[in-house]
């Protein structure tokens, strides 16, 4: 009887360790089942372009999902370095060139992407 207990107790126990999907979730990456690399999630690209010290192209606010990697490009005719805010993240940038910088947006919230140079404000990054 004891036994009996014990197995019908750890079975109860399987499938916790599982990984849960919020409702709100666009992507899923797939898990393996076996000792191979597991899928890694393709990262969502957030570009701006900056023309004689503004932008041009990209929006004001950018969103990304928290947990997911996240590449920041800019594109830009004057030289200056990227910073992502809260993320502590830089980048040079030289005239005429595109820079990124790519992380994973594990802090929720909102932050400027600017030139730190200048202090430019970029776009404003949403993490949620």
């Amino acid at each position: 009887m004891a036994a009996a207990a014990v197995a019908v107790l750890a079975a109860c126990g399987e499938g916790d360790d599982s990984p849960s999907v919020s409702s709100d979730a666009t992507t899923q990456t797939p898990v393996s089942a076996g000792p191979s690399t597991p899928a890694v999630a393709a990262a969502t690209v957030l570009s701006v372009t900056v023309r004689n010290g503004s932008v041009v192209e990209g929006a004001s606010r950018q969103r990304a999902t928290f947990g997911q990697p996240v590449t920041v490009r800019v594109t830009s005719d004057v030289a200056d370095e990227v910073h992502v805010h809260g993320y502590d993240k830089t980048v040079p940038v030289a005239a005429g060139r595109t820079a990124e910088v790519t992380f994973v947006a594990n802090i929720p919230g909102v932050f400027e992407v600017e030139f730190e140079k200048s202090h430019k404000v970029l776009f404003s990054l949403e993490v949620r």
